[in-house]
């Protein structure tokens, strides 16, 4: 039996085998667009990092995104592994 728009029943796992993040795509968009890539992954942790790294980058004029790439990275691709992603 196919289902419906407004059937609430829970998909099975045939039906589903994927669900998740793809950690691939978490690091690849936090690495390209920084806390703003996060968002793929988590939203309260892109707000956090993008609060972060306005008040780490503006003092040493821009040099600061160095040290929050890489945690942007990490966090977002923690985050799509927690969430039940395949590794590609």
């Amino acid at each position: 039996m196919a289902r419906s728009f407004g059937d609430a029943r829970p998909l099975d796992d045939d039906t589903c085998p994927c669900c998740g993040d793809n950690i691939a795509v978490a690091a690849l968009a936090a690495l390209l667009l920084s806390p703003f890539g996060m968002f793929y992954a988590t939203r309260v942790g892109a707000i956090v990092m993008i609060v972060l790294t306005v008040l780490v980058a503006l003092p040493p004029l821009g040099f600061g995104v160095l040290l929050t790439l890489p945690i942007c990275v990490l966090a977002a691709m923690r985050n799509a592994s927690h969430a039940g992603a395949q590794p590609v």
